[in-house]
């Protein structure tokens, strides 16, 4: 993550902590984001009840993975969680700073992976668009929600084979997603978008497919608000920016 996303990040970490009775532990993994900037937050977040660490990733971590100005080093901060976080960690659940929380996460983080070291959700919208895109005969998934194993993820996950994956796929617009689902698409267990990575922007063909919103409010614990633009923005004109604004955090 990068300074930018901080306010969202509060966003969701404050609808988080008003819906979720357990402990939360916060990892914040980042290149450089300012010591002042990272004490105020750690500040903030343990003000709101929860556990906050902070992890520094730089290039020499990574090895011989690409590090471009199309590849940063924020790319690789989901697929390499386990080699950047403590090996004493053995779950986390990866979530974009433009998601919010409506629900307690419990059921999700107590999910039988299978052994997998990911378990993530399928968004309908371009689906199959997507798979023709990457020649894959497994779903597309979307990776602003991620459950990762990370003693699993240790095992199977290794720079060389990004690296090499990056290098023989020139087109790659949704980057380190679409190395997920290139490398490792096969080794997901699959969750219930509308339940847990529900897609903001496609909540028309939800309520077309047959939800209600009276089902989304009581039913879906996570909203994804992906694309541009995002609700914190003033030009944000689209589905549920209400439900945003209520919890929105500005600084």
């Amino acid at each position: 993550m990068n300074e930018t996303y901080i306010p969202p990040l509060k966003t969701l970490l404050k609808s988080i902590y008003q819906n979720e009775k357990q402990p939360v532990r916060v990892w914040l993994i980042h290149r450089n984001i300012a010591a002042k900037q990272l004490t105020a937050l750690s500040q903030w977040v343990t003000d709101l009840g929860m556990r906050f660490e902070v992890c520094q990733a730089t290039p020499a971590v990574f090895g011989d993975a690409p590090i471009t100005d199309q590849y940063p080093v924020e790319t690789y901060f989901r697929l390499l969680s386990g080699q950047i976080l403590p090996k004493t960690l053995h779950r986390v659940l990866y979530i974009d700073p433009d998601v919010l929380a409506q629900g307690p996460l419990d059921a999700l983080w107590q999910l039988d992976m299978n052994h997998q070291p990911f378990a993530a959700a399928a968004h309908q919208d371009r689906q199959q668009e997507n798979r023709q895109r990457m020649q894959i005969n497994h779903a597309y998934y979307n990776t602003g929600v991620l459950l990762i194993d990370l003693d699993r993820a240790r095992q199977v996950i290794n720079f060389k084979d990004v690296a090499a994956y990056i290098a023989t796929h020139d087109d790659l617009p949704l980057v380190d997603q679409d190395i997920l689902n290139g490398l490792y698409g096969e080794q997901v267990t699959p969750i219930d978008d509308k339940q847990w990575n529900f897609d903001v922007p496609s909540y028309d063909c939800y309520l077309e497919a047959g939800l209600t919103p009276d089902w989304i409010s009581a039913n879906t614990k996570l909203l994804h608000y992906q694309r541009q633009p995002k609700p914190w923005q003033t030009e944000y004109t689209g589905p549920l920016g209400n439900v945003y604004r209520y919890m929105q955090v500005n600084q």
